[in-house]
This record gives C-alpha cells, sequence and structure tokens, in this order.
C-alpha cells in the first residue's frame, strides 16, 4: 500500500514491487474492450408527456459553520439501519434464462508502458471509522486546496495533495439546523442521513452535496416501518398497507452548498420533500438522489418508494439564491417515464454542466433502464433534456437505441462462496464535457459462450446535440466481473473509476480511461489504484453490498481527475464474530500524460 506521499518514487507499484499494469497483464484484462456497433447516429425524437409539472415551491435554508462541527466519536454501538439501494423488482441475472451477449475477448494494451499515470493518493474513509456504513456510497470532491469525501454516514475533508485530514463529522450534522425531529422521536436516536452525492462547481467554486433523509415510520403497536417494507410494497402491489399506521414513513432531499471554496467554513443547507401537485407528498422512502448543476440551476432527482407508488422525482433549484444563502425558488416534477424504453425508468442522473446550460441552454440527464422482463436484455437509454430551470422550465425525453445489456450475476471471489453485489444495469453517474454527454453501467457477458456470463462495463459517448450515440465500449474479461463505472470527462480526457472482483482477484479499485483521439470504442489505457487482499464478508450473506457507487472529480486547477472507490484491505474478520469484516477507501488522482486538462478554463458549450 503507498505512504500517501505524492512525490513517492513507489506510488506506482504495490508491495511486491509488481507494476500496476504488469498485475493487470498477468489477469489478461481486456481493458481495450470491445467497439459496440449499430449506431447510425439518427435524430431521437423528442417526448413533452414523460413527466408531470413543474410544480412551482420555495425553501428556506439553514446555516452550519463545518470548522464548528464537533468530530465526535465516529462510531456507536446503537443498531444501523440497512442503507441497500433499493429496486422495482429484487433478483440478480444468474445465467439462466435470457442469455447475454456472446462477445469476443480482444488483445489487451494494458501490459504495455501507457500513458494513465497516478500522482497523488492516500487511504480515506474506511468502514472502521463510520457507524455501520455499508456499502460506502463514497463520493470525492476536489476542489482548490481542499477535498472532500463523502461517504455512508460521515464527512472527511482532507488537505488535496498532502492527504492530511482536516475535518471528520456525522454527516447528518451537515444538515442539523432544518432537519426537526418528529413526534416519537427518531428511531435511532439521530436522523437517519444516507446516501451522499459530492460535487465541485467549478465555475462557481463552490462545493455542493446532497443526501437523502428517511424518518422511519411507526405501527399503533409502536413497531417500526422501514425500507424494506416500502420497498416489498413496490413489488408486490404498489400499495403499503396503511390501516395499521400511526406515523408514515417520510423521506427528504437534503442539499448543502459552501458559503465559499473553503469547505470547512459556512454551508447554506436545505431539506426538501418530493412533491407533486396536490403539495407535500414526501409519505415514503427517498431513494438514491442523484446530484447534477449547470450555470443557473442545482438538480436532484431520487427513485421515491411511496407508500401508495413508485416513481422518480426531480427538482430544480435557483443556484443563485441557494449560493447566496438565500431562499430558494425550486421547481418539482414527478412521474418521469420514458413510454418508449425497454424497462422501468429507473435512476436518472443529472449531468456535471457547471460552463453550460442554465437560462439560455439545455442541461442533460440520461437513464439505461431497469430490464423488463427480468433480467432483459435492454436495447434503449433515455436522454432527458431540460430548458429555463429558473423561470418556465421544460422536460423532454429521447429514446436512445443502443445494443443488447442484461443483468449481470454478482461477482465472485476467493475464498469464499459470497458473492459481491454489481447493483445491476443502473447508471452510476452521467458526465457532460465539450457537447458530449458521458455514461456508464455494468452488464452480463459470455465472452467464451460457455453459459457462465461474468459483470462488464457498458459505457457511451453521446452527442448531445444530435441525440446519438457516436461511440461505445463494453470491456473486462472471461471469468472476473468488472462493475460499477463512474465517468468523469474533461479536457481531451475521460476516466472511468469501478471495481473488479473474481474467482483469483479480491475486490479491488481500479482505474481506467481513454483520450479523444484514440480508437473510437476502446479504452486506450487502464492501472490498477489498490489491490484487495482478502475476502469481503461484511454483512454474513449470500449476496455482499458493495460501493453502490465511485466517485470521479475533474479538479478545477489541473483538469485531473480525483477518484474514490473501495478496496478489500487485508483484515479478514470471520462471519460469527460481531465485527464486520471492513472495507477501506482509496483517494487516487490519476491523468493522462498526453491530454489537454479540462480545468476552470474548460468551456462546456
Amino acid at each position: 500500500m503507498s505512504d500517501g506521499n505524492p512525490d513517492s518514487n513507489e506510488r506506482n507499484t504495490d508491495d511486491r514491487g509488481v507494476t500496476r499494469r504488469r498485475m493487470l497483464q498477468t489477469v489478461g484484462v481486456g481493458i481495450g474492450g470491445l467497439a459496440v456497433s449499430g449506431f447510425a447516429g439518427e435524430v431521437a425524437t423528442a417526448k413533452t408527456g414523460c413527466a408531470r409539472g413543474p410544480f412551482e415551491r420555495t425553501y428556506e435554508p439553514g446555516t452550519v459553520n463545518v470548522g464548528q462541527i464537533r468530530a465526535g466519536q465516529a462510531r456507536e454501538d446503537a443498531p444501523s439501519p440497512s442503507i441497500d439501494p433499493a429496486s422495482p423488482r429484487s433478483g440478480a441475472a444468474d445465467g439462466e434464462g435470457e442469455q447475454p451477449p456472446r462477445l469476443a475477448a480482444q488483445e489487451s494494451n494494458v501490459g504495455e508502458e501507457g500513458p494513465l499515470t497516478i500522482r497523488t493518493e492516500y487511504d480515506g474513509v474506511n468502514s472502521l471509522e463510520t457507524r455501520g456504513g455499508v456499502p460506502s456510497d463514497s463520493q470525492v470532491a476536489a476542489g482548490n486546496g481542499q477535498l472532500v469525501h463523502a461517504l455512508n454516514r460521515n464527512v472527511a475533508i482532507y488537505n488535496k495533495q498532502s492527504g492530511r485530514r482536516e475535518q471528520f463529522f456525522r454527516l447528518e450534522s451537515l444538515w442539523e439546523p432544518v432537519i426537526e425531529e418528529p413526534e416519537g422521536g427518531f428511531v435511532f436516536g439521530t436522523p437517519f442521513v444516507f446516501d451522499p452525492r459530492a460535487r465541485y462547481d467549478r465555475n462557481a467554486d463552490r462545493f455542493v452535496l446532497c443526501a437523502t433523509q428517511f424518518q422511519f415510520g411507526l405501527t399503533t403497536d409502536g413497531e417500526r416501518i422501514d425500507r424494506e417494507d416500502l420497498e416489498e410494497a413496490a413489488r408486490e402491489d404498489g400499495e403499503l398497507d396503511t390501516s395499521d399506521i400511526s406515523r408514515p414513513p417520510k423521506g427528504w432531499f437534503l442539499v448543502a452548498v459552501s458559503a465559499t471554496s473553503n469547505p470547512n467554513g459556512e454551508w447554506y443547507v436545505y431539506r426538501v420533500p418530493p412533491e407533486d401537485a396536490s403539495g407535500v407528498d414526501n409519505e415514503g422512502l427517498v431513494d438514491y438522489p442523484t446530484l447534477g448543476f449547470d450555470r443557473d440551476a442545482v438538480y436532484m432527482t431520487q427513485n421515491f418508494f411511496g407508500t401508495t407508488k413508485f416513481e422518480v422525482t426531480m427538482v430544480t433549484m435557483d443556484k443563485a439564491a441557494m449560493y447566496a444563502g438565500e431562499t430558494v425558488t425550486a421547481y418539482h416534477f414527478d412521474r418521469m417515464n420514458d413510454p418508449d424504453s425497454d424497462g422501468i425508468t429507473f435512476t436518472v442522473h443529472p449531468g456535471q454542466q457547471p460552463f453550460s446550460g442554465g437560462s439560455d441552454g439545455t442541461f442533460y440527464l440520461a437513464n439505461s433502464d431497469f430490464p423488463v422482463p427480468f433480467p432483459g436484455p435492454a436495447e434503449t437509454l433515455t436522454l432527458w433534456e431540460l430548458t429555463d430551470p429558473v423561470d418556465e422550465p421544460t422536460l423532454e425525453c429521447f429514446t436512445l437505441d443502443v445494443d443488447p445489456y442484461v443483468y449481470p450475476s454478482p461477482a465472485r471471489q476467493p475464498e469464499t462462496d459470497s458473492l459481491v453485489d454489481t447493483l445491476g444495469t443502473r447508471l452510476m453517474n452521467v458526465d457532460f464535457n465539450d457537447g458530449s454527454v458521458w455514461a456508464a453501467h455494468s452488464t452480463a457477458v459470455d465472452w467464451n459462450g460457455d453459459g457462465r456470463p461474468v459483470a462488464a462495463i457498458r459505457w457511451y459517448e453521446i452527442d448531445a446535440r444530435s441525440r446519438s450515440v457516436v461511440q461505445s465500449g463494453t470491456y473486462g474479461e472471461p471469468g472476473t466481473s468488472y462493475f460499477m463505472p463512474t465517468v468523469g470527462s474533461g479536457g481531451d480526457a475521460t476516466v472511468i473509476a469501478h471495481n473488479v472482483s473474481g474467482p483469483d482477484t479480491f475486490p479491488r479499485m481500479d482505474v481506467a480511461g481513454r483520450t479523444a483521439d484514440f480508437t473510437p470504442g476502446r479504452l486506450e489505457d487502464g492501472i490498477v489504484v489498490e489491490s484487495g487482499e482478502s475476502k469481503y464478508n461484511a454483512l454474513s450473506g449470500p449476496v455482499e453490498r458493495w460501493g453502490d457507487y465511485n466517485g470521479v472529480s475533474v479538479d478545477p486547477a489541473s483538469g485531473r481527475f480525483w477518484t474514490v472507490s473501495q478496496y478489500s484491505p487485508d483484515i479478514d474478520i470471520p462471519v460469527e464474530e460481531d465485527e464486520r469484516d471492513p472495507y477501506f477507501t482509496r483517494i487516487a488522482e490519476v491523468y493522462f500524460e498526453e491530454a489537454t486538462g479540462g480545468g476552470n478554463g474548460q468551456s462546456d458549450s
């Protein structure tokens, strides 16, 4: 493991002196991947009836000085609720029934000396420091001097280059001024705040964080109504039995912005319920929030498991008012649905567009499908376009045809029958760079045609103007799973932070990527950031929760990429013990030596 010193000559080797690229070569990874064909560049047709809204609301701010938050005890002995991401249906593809595409592995170029380089790296927060935060939901936001690492259920602030930790506090502390204690109190003693997202607005030099709050419901007998009850209702008949409820479960968006470029100072914080035409309708679970912004607005979406329905909702918030700590006008959309897609509209991601969009441009969102029938295949993505977010928002959706993708199986790992969850076909994030929308998700691939599919990564570049996929690729290797890909794009380069696990590979953190002039449909280089050192059995279940998403942040000055993800350390706690087997996280600054940076001088237009 590296020592965190950015000047260390050993940062690209492991403890045995084996180069990271050589480690990749020994497992035969197909980093070049497979170019996906069949894109004709046809312009998709707009549909305006794919959501309800907008509904206008206003929200009052609170103020928190992060520098004055006492770090307190990071862990506690009280039980911690589950923070798994919900899905409209349960299960995972196991190779039976509908088969994934058979793809031929291609010759790898990762054994060669490549241009993708790690400049700085250090460990982030690990699960031994948190309060039962499994999975991590790790996010990273890099500013000009500090870096914010947000995860379940803590926030840490680091000196960006040295890796020295400057602050560490509980996630819910950030929104303390706007969270009211309900009648009957908090079930676990404190507000349950989870699923953070962290961004840095390179145009305005501000940090932006969001999360969700879930307020557990209570029955008339005082029993808890939790996430699993709402998810089960969504899977069965779409409605929770409310005849025995004394306090309904409720959910909120939480969003915060730093008052300056220094995250150790004041933050403006807001609590926002999902809304519809009838007003406040937040009885249910606000789950898997997403966060994006353009020049004029901040955007959040989420999967809402209500007591009577499942739907995807979105809110746009006036950025100027939010960044000034004033009352914010917001516009809500609900019932987001692409009627021409192959499955359920699920986990819609807003892009990162600090230099474009807004009142005189277009803001982009995208989602892949939750396949119906399960496990697929699905052959569509949805591109969403929103205009005039602050005054009169208009939302349209466009169905894009892509090559088939299938819900992947969990990943194998050595020395155990326990599997690692690859989290299906949902997009991990969306990034926007110079007219292109970048996105990625996992799929199942039967590389050898032997009926043993594994998770692989499908990535896309979508031309925003023509609304067409201009290139795409699938990469991985036979027998080993590649999953949870998070994309960052800036200047002339694009990177994908992801995880790898297999029968001979403990769960690890990788970064791959390409430069603009490289062969279309292929990734140029890849590197192991941190190898796994033991099997992962945190929850002693047949399928272990893992990651849920990773983080990538473009450096506002250099245009290099800051990435974060989980890996399994050299700590192996038996499942019969009271302690959980831990995960660690790694923060790494990576870049392509020949690429042009995408810092504050970059234009998104």
